[in-house]
């Protein structure tokens, strides 16, 4: 059989490696002849799932791709305004033709969908069968549209404004899947009230390191965040703000695309490592944290997860999936992002009394379940 496999974007986050997890469960599970990878926008010509090379093909030409990343990764300050990946939103309905023509092209007789975007949003030829994972919905049009709203400035703004309408309408029509499944329970609602889909919760796969690691009941006097360096959806420039008001010492993992910034406006009680690709040296500095630092509206939450399984409490914002992932035990989650709000939250949370055995066994159950 040829596969056909879909993502959003192939860059290093959380979404990436549920999306190998899909891919190397399809393999384990089918005779597969051949397959390639069909996304927006990639930093790589390929991703190694298990024993196989997967080529990849973009929306956009290769070259083009490039200048793209070029200046993700190269901050000059008018040119990577312009080519920032993210200003690609208003072309999505013409990018995702041209994609749709080129896995029409493969001609492929299955399809995997992994989709926190517009993944979804390829039209299905009639001789494939496609199964769609369901991160979320295109957050920037809907859920997080006034987080975004606020944060785009200038001419992007009247642009932004001027097609989420159309956006919102061309999002609706893509629903037909064979089979849809769901990150979390929060999203199966999502999935339902927009698209009308009715998904099946599938949890991500989680490193089986988390779970094996031992708690420290002896915390170090810092505290850590974990994800892209995003200021729209993760909220980090909030985060940065919150710390140098407490100053407090944060460790800040991870990058793109608004390190540069982020770094500019932090004290030095604020601890920058980019990613970390070494599992357990990551394990170890979150292990040995206070808090994980969360105040994004998650679809799932594999940072928060993670935490969780090391003894690690949250201090998290109390909307989407995160309330679905803690309890009593293990967090303090904020209803609004003020930072007088936060700063009186968290010293509540500081002075609360935790059992760290009870952290892990209550996520352990979730996730089983």
């Amino acid at each position: 059989m040829k596969f056909a496999f879909v993502h959003c974007r192939t860059f290093p986050w959380w979404a990436l490696n549920v999306f190998k997890d899909l891919i190397q469960e399809d393999f384990e599970k089918n005779k597969i002849s051949s397959s390639k990878i069909f996304t927006l926008v990639s930093d790589t010509k390929y991703l190694q799932i298990w024993n196989h090379k997967i080529n990849i093909t973009t929306a956009l030409p290769w070259r083009i791709n490039q200048i793209f990343i070029y200046f993700t990764n190269n901050k000059f300050p008018i040119l990577s305004n312009i080519f920032d990946y993210r200003n690609l939103i208003f072309f999505y309905p013409l990018l995702m033709k041209v994609l749709s023509k080129k896995i029409k092209k493969y001609k492929p007789d299955h399809i995997t969908i992994s989709s926190f975007a517009i993944a979804k949003n390829i039209n299905i030829p009639k001789w494939c069968k496609a199964m769609l994972y369901l991160h979320s919905p295109m957050q920037y049009i809907r859920s997080h549209y006034d987080e975004y709203s606020k944060k785009i400035k200038w001419f992007k703004w009247f642009l932004f404004k001027s097609i989420v309408k159309k956006l919102r309408k061309w999002d609706k029509k893509f629903t037909k899947f064979d089979s849809c499944y769901s990150n979390s329970n929060y999203t199966m609602q999502l999935a339902k009230e927009i698209y009308w889909i009715n998904c099946q919760v599938k949890y991500p796969k989680l490193n089986n390191e988390y779970f094996d690691t031992k708690t420290s009941h002896n915390p170090m006097n810092y505290y850590v965040y974990v994800g892209r360096l995003v200021n729209f959806v993760r909220e980090s420039d909030l985060v940065i703000k919150l710390f140098n008001k407490l100053q407090l010492p944060l460790i800040v993992i991870w990058s793109w695309p608004d390190e540069l910034y982020l770094k500019s406006i932090a004290w030095d009680n604020i601890i920058f490592t980019w990613r970390i690709e070494d599992t357990q040296e990551r394990i170890k500095i979150i292990q040995q944290s206070k808090w994980l630092i969360n105040l994004t509206k998650e679809s799932f939450g594999l940072g928060t997860a993670e935490a969780l399984l090391l003894w690690v409490p949250i201090f998290g914002y109390n909307q989407w999936a995160t309330p679905e992932l803690v309890d009593k035990e293990s967090w303090i989650l904020v209803d609004n992002k003020h930072i007088q709000t936060l700063i009186e939250k968290f010293q509540e949370f500081t002075n609360r009394q935790r059992n760290k055995d009870i952290i892990s066994q209550n996520i352990r159950k979730k996730l089983s379940n």
